[in-house]
């Protein structure tokens, strides 16, 4: 029997609106928690954004934020967090900012207390990244935040988000790793940290295992949840390289609210 459902986000649960069906969710979330289910939202997102996301419904939403690195229960208690060491911190910095294979970027950090990034507040991106931050400021010199940092986001206005995710592996290997994320840059945390290992946490607290698990996803910071789950779906609209790897796919995507429709059918 399914115990818990983990979804990530944007481009799966959500439409490309950034929205989904709160009244048919609700109706869900009640028939999860009279049958002792759980409802993830695993997301690269902060948990700021997770939790405006849900604000209008009720019932049990867990969070396992930044790709892993901060997993809250559906009681508000964060039961895990991963923190970038600090001369690591440094040294990712200085190489994106240096290499001309990442030249242009544009950094968030997300931290414990604030996210910080290196465009001004008048740049396109920025109020673009608003809708996902809204804690975000402008910092000339990313290296002298020294709030605690989960992840390092990094994106561009062109070039393959693969290319660069394989060159920043090599060189960080061991310590941090990117991923390709939605929207055409790289997610990077401390290697180790997934939305998988994230999830395993509440898991365990709930004594659990990933039999009892039903995943959806649509991109590669997805695919080790997805494969680790009893059953993993890759959204219809997901990306190629995911849906090469992944096997069981929805009948409906994104904006046919198909995680929604896939848990109408698993609660029956």
């Amino acid at each position: 029997m399914v115990k818990v459902i983990a979804s990530d986000m944007d481009g799966t649960f959500l439409n490309n609106e950034g929205t989904f069906d709160e009244k048919l969710f609700q109706e869900q979330l009640k028939k999860m928690a009279a049958n002792g289910m759980h409802f993830i939202s695993a997301s690269g997102n902060q948990y700021q954004h997770l939790l405006a996301l849900f604000d209008n419904v009720t019932g049990p939403v867990s969070y396992v934020c930044n790709n892993g690195a901060l997993v809250v229960d559906e009681n508000g208690v964060i039961i895990s967090e991963t923190i970038i060491d600090h001369p690591v911190l440094q040294s990712a910095l200085d190489y994106l900012v240096k290499d001309p294979s990442f030249f242009g970027a544009k950094i968030i950090l997300v931290g414990r207390d604030g996210t910080y990034c290196n465009l001004s507040k008048n740049n396109k991106r920025f109020k673009k990244s608003e809708h996902f931050y809204p804690d975000l400021q402008s910092i000339s010199d990313l290296t002298m935040v020294f709030d605690p940092i989960y992840k390092i986001e990094a994106t561009w206005e062109e070039g393959s988000p693969l290319e660069r995710q394989t060159k920043f592996n090599h060189k960080f290997s061991r310590r941090l790793t990117a991923a390709a994320s939605g929207n055409g840059g790289l997610d990077i945390v401390v290697s180790g940290t997934t939305k998988s290992t994230g999830v395993d946490e509440l898991l365990q607290s709930w004594q659990l295992t990933f039999d009892d698990v039903v995943a959806f996803g649509d991109n590669n910071n997805d695919f080790e949840l997805l494969n680790e789950a009893k059953l993993g779906y890759a959204m219809k609209n997901s990306a190629p390289d995911l849906l090469a790897k992944v096997a069981a796919v929805t009948a409906h995507d994104n904006n046919e609210q198909g995680v929604q429709k896939q848990i109408d059918q698993l609660l029956g």
